[in-house]
């Protein structure tokens, strides 16, 4: 025992035979050189010696216990958890015993299992740093992010510089949306091991999420410089140089990760990611299905797949995957009492919610589908629309026949069916023959429009232009996909134009020395019925693909959108399908800003 302690471990196993050949049923010697076996990575014979000891003391727990672990990296994980629970039986206030089990139920999938063992662990032992690490790793793979959070630390309480306690806390923090502190955590980390390859991983991804992408680049390329045959530090600096549209540098180092890795899926869908940014549609499709084929059971595969099936027009299978975005959380649809998901049949005497799920534009947008579901479910239905409370007065002039209720309101709505708003389009618009060619379906307040009206005139003269140029939304997209407004200067010096503000938010500071005309009284972002009389008195709206143009375009108001190549939102087609009176101006993947603004700024002159 005192070599084994010294980690002499050839020398102790010497002298556990020679006690076992003298007496083999000795069951210290029997338990401690299975202990041995075990360590030194025997589990076969570690399985043999302790089943001898099990024989001999059937009652120790220890015995047990070690048994399981041997049992369970043998591959018998029946057999380990048998012994952990006879185990259990004997020393239930054990946490080590909980901790171990709790293991082995998380690499069998049993992940709630797991979470109540290793919760077991932590009351028994409140200084149990692993079990609390166990207990965080595991609710963040059950997507209880706020718990994993508080699992975490809990745990860093007790050991505030534990870096793998810290790296996970991170990845929590990150996924929850809290990415300033997720990065300060990565940061804690390689304060004490500056070279900690995942550590730096983790935090290119943190600086890319915060739009810092030179950041994200340099740390991306210290991570992969550290550890040259990463396949997911490769794909790391992948992802940063996609989303700085560095398309060929991206797609070798991708081809290099998935060299290293065949088998890694998420690696294929970020390489899906980067051909679906460069319009290459058909290699992207053969990545996105190459991920969700490695891991059927990842929804955010399929989801991509979907997006990438309805940008090359295959709306029936597009929108067949794209009910994957509630799995996969890119949607997140609000919880109301359960209800049978409506199919598209009449519903005479019966009632329906249609549930609201996205942000404003795309909430709008599904809004063209409505007059369908109503004539679908039929006389004596009563359709109930879920949605963003500052759209209520819009839809219940445009569809008299609909009622509506808000998002809070709507989470405690009861209906005999129900349906996602984004899965409308899965009923009534499954190929572009489908889609209206009527223009608008939205209306605004007339009178609210007269007085709008006669404001917008006393302006100016010309062709009366609302204009938007950036998004409310901040992620890494927008830096590609997205402008400044000091960009489109050469569209402001169209003479023949008055021009009109319609970017919500604070843009005093933008707009200021520039030709547009600010309606200081009329809040954008929150008064829509103002904002979309504004827009009804607008000769043409010319936007980023917000929901600006999303207003717009259900207003039947001529639109421009200025989108990246490609957006799922055209279905495949170089129109926009939900709004007939709006038209496209592509950025091409290579291709930049100012070259798309001077052909705007062409086409206005020529329109003015």
């Amino acid at each position: 025992m005192a070599l084994h302690q010294a980690g002499r471990l050839m020398e102790a196993d010497g002298l556990y035979r020679q006690v076992l050949e003298a007496d083999p049923s000795h069951s210290d010697a029997l338990r401690l050189r299975g202990a041995l076996a075990y360590q030194i990575g025997n589990p076969a014979a570690a399985v043999e010696l302790l089943s001898a000891a099990r024989k001999v003391d059937p009652d120790n727990p220890e015995v047990l216990t070690l048994l399981g672990l041997a049992l369970e990296a043998s591959g018998n994980a029946e057999g380990a958890e048998k012994a952990y629970r006879r185990a259990l039986t004997l020393a239930p206030r054990s946490p080590e015993i909980w901790n171990n089990l709790g293991a082995l139920l998380r690499d069998k999938g049993r992940q709630q299992d797991a979470a109540e063992a290793f919760g077991r662990a932590v009351v028994l032992k409140p200084d149990y740093v692993e079990a609390y690490q166990n207990l965080g790793v595991t609710l963040y793979r059950m997507g209880k992010l706020d718990a994993s959070i508080a699992a975490f630390e809990a745990g860093l309480d007790v050991a505030p510089g534990d870096a793998d306690m810290l790296l996970n806390y991170g990845v929590a923090l990150s996924d929850a949306g809290r990415t300033r502190e997720a990065a300060a955590c990565y940061a804690d980390v390689l304060e004490k091991a500056p070279d900690d390859p995942d550590a730096l991983t983790n935090l290119a991804a943190a600086q890319m999420r915060m739009e810092d992408l030179a950041g994200a680049e340099e740390t991306a390329r210290r991570a992969l410089s550290l550890a040259p045959d990463s396949a997911g530090a490769m794909a790391n600096l992948a992802m940063v140089l996609a989303a700085g549209r560095h398309f060929e540098e991206a797609e070798g180092l991708y081809h290099d990760a998935l060299r290293e890795a065949p088998d890694f899926a998420d690696i294929w869908g970020n390489y899906g990611n980067l051909l679906m940014a460069a319009d290459r549609l058909e290699d992207a499709d053969v990545a996105y299905s190459k991920a969700a084929k490695l891991d059927p059971a990842e929804p955010r595969h399929a989801f991509q797949l979907g997006l990438c099936r309805l940008n090359q027009g295959d709306l029936r299978k597009g929108w067949a995957l794209y009910e994957s975005r509630i799995d996969c959380g890119a949607s997140v649809p609000v919880e109301t009492p359960k209800a049978p998901r409506w199919q598209g049949d009449a519903l005479p005497g019966k009632s329906l919610l249609i549930v609201p799920e996205q942000g404003l534009g795309d909430e709008i947008r599904m809004l063209s589908c409505l007059t369908d579901a109503v004539g679908a479910a039929g006389d004596g239905a009563t359709v109930t629309v879920g949605c963003d409370a500052r759209l209520a007065p819009l839809i219940r002039r445009s569809f008299p026949k609909v009622r509506t209720v808000s998002r809070e309101a709507a989470s405690a709505h009861k209906a005999d069916f129900s349906i996602p708003c984004a899965s409308l389009p899965n009923l009534f618009r499954r190929n572009l023959g489908e889609f209206p060619d009527r223009a608008g379906y939205l209306r605004a307040d007339p009178a609210l429009v007269e007085t709008m009206a006669e404001r917008v005139a006393a302006l100016g003269g010309g062709v009366k232009v609302g204009i938007a140029w950036r998004s409310g939304l901040m992620r890494v997209r927008t830096q590609a996909a997205l402008t400044a407004i000091a960009q489109w200067e050469p569209i402001l010096s169209v003479p023949g134009v008055t021009f009109l503000n319609l970017q919500y938010g604070d843009v005093d500071a933008e707009l200021a020395g520039r030709p547009v005309s600010v309606l200081d009284d009329v809040d954008l972002r929150n008064d829509l019925e103002a904002a979309a009389a504004l827009t009804a008195c607008c000769d043409l709206v010319i936007n980023m693909g917000t929901s600006v143009g999303d207003m717009a375009g259900a207003l039947g108001v001529p639109c421009w959108s200025l989108l990246l190549k490609p957006d799922w939102v055209t279905l495949g087609a170089d129109r926009h399908p939900f709004y007939p009176n709006t038209k496209v101006f592509w950025r091409m993947p290579d291709e930049d800003w100012p070259a798309v603004l001077s052909r705007v700024a062409e086409a206005l002159a020529a329109t003015a």
